[in-house]
Protein backbone atom coordinates (compact mmCIF):
# COMPACT_ATOMS: atom_id res chain seq x y z
CA UNK A 1 0.00 0.00 0.00
CA UNK A 2 1.15 2.90 -0.86
CA UNK A 3 1.70 5.94 1.63
CA UNK A 4 0.14 3.42 4.36
CA UNK A 5 1.97 3.97 7.75
CA UNK A 6 3.77 1.13 9.26
CA UNK A 7 2.85 0.10 12.52
CA UNK A 8 5.87 -0.05 15.29
CA UNK A 9 6.21 -2.73 18.20
CA UNK A 10 7.42 -2.61 21.12
CA UNK A 11 11.66 -3.83 20.88
CA UNK A 12 10.15 -7.07 23.06
CA UNK A 13 7.74 -8.60 20.40
CA UNK A 14 8.65 -10.90 18.38
CA UNK A 15 8.22 -15.07 17.58
CA UNK A 16 8.80 -17.23 20.90
CA UNK A 17 11.63 -18.73 19.07
CA UNK A 18 12.94 -15.49 17.68
CA UNK A 19 12.55 -13.60 21.22
CA UNK A 20 13.56 -15.96 23.53
CA UNK A 21 15.48 -18.83 22.41
CA UNK A 22 18.90 -19.50 23.64
CA UNK A 23 19.18 -15.58 24.65
CA UNK A 24 18.98 -14.36 28.43
CA UNK A 25 15.63 -13.02 28.57
CA UNK A 26 15.78 -9.67 29.97
CA UNK A 27 12.04 -8.58 31.24
CA UNK A 28 10.90 -5.28 33.15
CA UNK A 29 7.39 -4.33 34.30
CA UNK A 30 6.58 -2.78 31.47
CA UNK A 31 7.06 -6.19 29.19
CA UNK A 32 5.02 -8.15 31.87
CA UNK A 33 2.34 -5.02 31.37
CA UNK A 34 2.37 -5.62 27.63
CA UNK A 35 1.87 -9.44 27.47
CA UNK A 36 -1.03 -8.87 30.20
CA UNK A 37 -2.16 -6.45 27.65
CA UNK A 38 -1.69 -8.80 24.44
CA UNK A 39 -3.45 -11.39 26.33
CA UNK A 40 -6.83 -9.54 27.08
CA UNK A 41 -6.53 -7.00 24.22
CA UNK A 42 -9.65 -8.52 22.18
CA UNK A 43 -11.89 -10.03 25.47
CA UNK A 44 -11.27 -6.99 27.63
CA UNK A 45 -9.34 -4.07 26.03
CA UNK A 46 -10.84 -2.03 29.24
CA UNK A 47 -8.14 -4.13 31.95
CA UNK A 48 -5.98 -5.46 29.66
CA UNK A 49 -2.35 -4.14 30.39
CA UNK A 50 -3.57 -1.76 32.96
CA UNK A 51 -2.23 -2.47 36.95
CA UNK A 52 -4.92 -2.85 39.24
CA UNK A 53 -6.13 0.20 41.37
CA UNK A 54 -8.02 -1.25 44.06
CA UNK A 55 -6.80 -4.00 47.12
CA UNK A 56 -6.68 -7.87 45.12
CA UNK A 57 -6.42 -11.28 47.33
CA UNK A 58 -6.17 -14.41 45.85
CA UNK A 59 -6.70 -18.19 47.39
CA UNK A 60 -4.23 -20.84 47.43
CA UNK A 61 -4.89 -23.91 47.50
CA UNK A 62 -2.74 -25.52 50.48
CA UNK A 63 -1.81 -28.91 50.91
CA UNK A 64 -4.08 -30.33 53.30
CA UNK A 65 -6.73 -29.75 51.04
CA UNK A 66 -7.77 -26.09 52.83
CA UNK A 67 -8.09 -22.61 51.50
CA UNK A 68 -5.41 -19.56 52.19
CA UNK A 69 -6.59 -15.99 51.20
CA UNK A 70 -3.32 -13.92 50.29
CA UNK A 71 -3.47 -9.98 49.56
CA UNK A 72 -1.08 -8.80 46.82
CA UNK A 73 1.13 -6.02 47.16
CA UNK A 74 -0.55 -2.61 47.90
CA UNK A 75 -1.30 -0.90 44.41
CA UNK A 76 1.41 1.91 45.03
CA UNK A 77 4.01 -0.68 45.40
CA UNK A 78 3.21 -2.80 41.92
CA UNK A 79 5.83 -0.84 39.79
CA UNK A 80 8.40 -1.02 42.69
CA UNK A 81 7.81 -4.77 43.60
CA UNK A 82 8.25 -5.93 40.16
CA UNK A 83 10.54 -3.68 38.79
CA UNK A 84 12.64 -5.61 41.58
CA UNK A 85 11.28 -9.05 40.58
CA UNK A 86 12.38 -8.18 37.15
CA UNK A 87 16.16 -6.90 38.40
CA UNK A 88 16.49 -10.24 40.24
CA UNK A 89 15.59 -12.27 37.67
CA UNK A 90 17.84 -10.60 35.16
CA UNK A 91 20.76 -10.61 37.50
CA UNK A 92 19.60 -14.30 37.75
CA UNK A 93 19.39 -15.53 34.46
CA UNK A 94 23.01 -13.42 33.18
CA UNK A 95 24.49 -15.17 35.70
CA UNK A 96 23.69 -18.74 35.42
CA UNK A 97 23.84 -18.29 31.48
CA UNK A 98 27.53 -17.33 31.83
CA UNK A 99 28.10 -19.77 34.41
CA UNK A 100 29.30 -23.09 33.04
CA UNK A 101 27.89 -26.34 33.96
CA UNK A 102 24.71 -24.71 35.37
CA UNK A 103 22.09 -27.61 35.73
CA UNK A 104 18.56 -27.80 35.01
CA UNK A 105 17.51 -26.70 38.39
CA UNK A 106 19.79 -23.47 37.91
CA UNK A 107 17.82 -22.13 35.44
CA UNK A 108 14.16 -23.39 36.96
CA UNK A 109 14.93 -21.36 39.78
CA UNK A 110 15.49 -17.97 38.04
CA UNK A 111 11.87 -18.99 36.45
CA UNK A 112 10.11 -19.98 39.19
CA UNK A 113 11.28 -17.11 40.68
CA UNK A 114 10.09 -14.53 38.08
CA UNK A 115 6.65 -16.87 37.51
CA UNK A 116 6.04 -16.78 41.88
CA UNK A 117 7.16 -12.75 41.85
CA UNK A 118 4.40 -11.88 39.13
CA UNK A 119 1.85 -14.32 41.39
CA UNK A 120 2.82 -12.99 44.88
CA UNK A 121 2.45 -8.98 43.80
CA UNK A 122 -0.95 -9.89 41.82
CA UNK A 123 -0.53 -6.92 39.58
CA UNK A 124 -3.72 -7.50 37.60
CA UNK A 125 -7.23 -7.44 38.28
CA UNK A 126 -7.56 -10.56 36.53
CA UNK A 127 -5.25 -12.69 34.85
CA UNK A 128 -2.10 -12.45 36.98
CA UNK A 129 -1.83 -16.58 36.62
CA UNK A 130 -1.91 -16.25 32.64
CA UNK A 131 0.92 -13.76 32.44
CA UNK A 132 2.45 -15.33 34.83
CA UNK A 133 2.71 -18.74 32.65
CA UNK A 134 3.74 -16.53 29.80
CA UNK A 135 6.57 -15.14 31.88
CA UNK A 136 7.67 -18.73 32.78
CA UNK A 137 7.18 -19.98 29.36
CA UNK A 138 9.60 -16.84 27.76
CA UNK A 139 12.31 -17.70 30.56
CA UNK A 140 12.76 -21.35 29.87
CA UNK A 141 12.71 -20.74 26.47
CA UNK A 142 14.98 -18.38 26.94
CA UNK A 143 17.33 -21.10 28.44
CA UNK A 144 16.71 -23.21 25.72
CA UNK A 145 14.49 -25.40 27.80
CA UNK A 146 10.66 -26.96 26.37
CA UNK A 147 7.69 -24.92 28.02
CA UNK A 148 6.53 -26.85 31.14
CA UNK A 149 2.31 -27.76 31.15
CA UNK A 150 0.33 -28.94 33.64
CA UNK A 151 -2.81 -30.68 32.62
CA UNK A 152 -5.12 -32.34 34.33
CA UNK A 153 -5.91 -32.35 38.02
CA UNK A 154 -2.98 -34.19 39.62
CA UNK A 155 0.02 -32.15 37.85
CA UNK A 156 -2.31 -29.28 39.07
CA UNK A 157 -2.21 -30.23 42.42
CA UNK A 158 1.71 -31.07 42.41
CA UNK A 159 1.68 -27.30 40.75
CA UNK A 160 -0.38 -25.83 43.66
CA UNK A 161 1.66 -27.69 46.19
CA UNK A 162 5.05 -26.90 45.46
CA UNK A 163 4.25 -23.31 44.85
CA UNK A 164 2.53 -22.47 48.03
CA UNK A 165 5.90 -21.83 50.03
CA UNK A 166 6.48 -19.11 47.17
CA UNK A 167 3.43 -17.67 48.01
CA UNK A 168 2.95 -17.49 51.22
CA UNK A 169 6.41 -17.81 52.72
CA UNK A 170 7.79 -14.69 53.97
CA UNK A 171 11.18 -15.31 51.74
CA UNK A 172 9.41 -16.87 48.85
CA UNK A 173 10.94 -20.27 48.38
CA UNK A 174 11.09 -21.06 45.38
CA UNK A 175 13.15 -24.17 45.20
CA UNK A 176 9.96 -26.61 45.74
CA UNK A 177 8.35 -25.78 42.37
CA UNK A 178 11.91 -24.93 41.35
CA UNK A 179 12.52 -28.69 41.57
CA UNK A 180 9.04 -29.72 40.42
CA UNK A 181 10.16 -27.89 36.86
CA UNK A 182 13.25 -29.26 36.98
CA UNK A 183 12.34 -32.84 37.00
CA UNK A 184 9.29 -32.62 34.08
CA UNK A 185 11.90 -30.68 32.15
CA UNK A 186 14.46 -33.78 32.47
CA UNK A 187 11.38 -35.93 32.07
CA UNK A 188 10.21 -34.52 28.95
CA UNK A 189 14.00 -34.17 27.49
CA UNK A 190 14.49 -38.12 27.99
CA UNK A 191 11.33 -39.41 26.58
CA UNK A 192 10.00 -37.59 24.39
CA UNK A 193 7.02 -39.30 23.82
Amino acid sequence: MAGARRRTRPAFWATPSRAFWRAPLHTEPERIRWWHGAIFARRFPHDGGRFRRDRAFFGVTMPNGGMRHVEGVAREAIRSELQAICSSFNRRSHGVAATAGSSTLDYTRAAAALYAGILRVHPFVDGNHRVSFVALSAALWSFGLPNVRFIGADEMIAHDDALVPALISASGDVKPFAQLLARRIEHATADPT
